[in-house]
């Protein structure tokens, strides 16, 4: 299997307001957190909410959807996620 980038947001949207805390502010970007054991998910977040360290608090099936949707916007499945995950797959 080919190297996966799994924080590679160059194909993800970016949304009108922080995923984290709902804000419509300036400065928005779409990062990458992991989402437990699920894999990673991408986010669209502020910059205070970015700059903590910490993905928001989601129930699981919450999780697992943005996990999919990311894994989408890759191009991958999220079998190729685990195998990236487990093989080391590129995290910044």
């Amino acid at each position: 299997m080919r190297a996966l980038d799994l924080d590679d947001t160059s194909g993800c949207p970016l949304g009108v307001r922080c995923e984290s805390c709902g804000i419509e502010a300036e400065g928005l970007a779409v990062v990458t957190a992991a989402m437990g054991s699920l894999g990673v998910a991408c986010l669209t977040m502020c910059p205070t909410c970015a700059g903590s360290g910490t993905p928001p608090n989601v129930a699981v099936a919450t999780a697992v959807r943005l996990v999919a949707q990311h894994c989408g916007h890759l191009g991958i499945t999220f079998d190729d996620m685990a195998e990236a995950l487990d093989g080391g797959g590129e995290r910044r």
